[in-house]
C-alpha cells in the first residue's frame, strides 16, 4: 500500500531532476554558441529563470507543500517562453534568439536537442 503512495512522489522528484538537467543542457548550449550570439534581454531572462528553476527543483526534492504549484508555474512558464524565444520566427529581435530566423548564430542539432529537451521536461 505504501508503494502506491510513494511512487507519485518519486515520479514528481524525477521529473524535477529531468527538468533541471534539461535546463543545464540548454545553458551549456548557450555557452557553446557564445554569449555574443544572445540579446542582452535573453541573458538577463535566462539568469532570472535559473533562480526560479533552482528554487522549484529544490522545493520538489525537499518535498515542500508548494512544490507542485511551483513546478507547474516554472515548468509551463519556461516551456512557453522557450517556445517563443527559440522555435518561432523572430518578431521582436531584442527579445528572441530564434533558431529558424536569421541570424541563428552557431545553431546546431545540439541547440535544437537542448531547447526541445527543456521544453519537453518543462511540460
Amino acid at each position: 500500500m505504501t508503494d502506491r503512495i510513494k511512487q507519485p512522489r518519486d515520479n514528481f522528484r524525477w521529473a524535477a531532476v529531468a527538468f533541471g538537467v534539461g535546463f543545464i543542457i540548454h545553458g551549456l548550449d548557450h555557452l557553446r554558441r557564445g554569449m555574443s550570439a544572445l540579446p542582452m534581454f535573453i541573458m538577463v531572462g535566462g539568469s532570472v529563470q535559473a533562480v526560479f528553476v533552482v528554487v522549484a527543483v529544490v522545493m520538489a526534492l525537499t518535498r515542500r507543500p508548494g512544490a507542485p504549484l511551483a513546478a507547474v508555474m516554472v515548468g509551463f512558464g519556461s516551456a512557453v517562453v522557450f517556445t517563443y524565444a527559440h522555435l518561432l520566427p523572430t518578431v521582436w529581435p531584442g527579445y528572441q534568439d530564434s533558431f529558424i530566423s536569421p541570424p541563428h548564430i552557431n545553431v546546431t542539432w545540439f541547440s535544437w536537442l537542448s531547447a526541445v529537451a527543456e521544453i519537453g521536461t518543462g511540460i
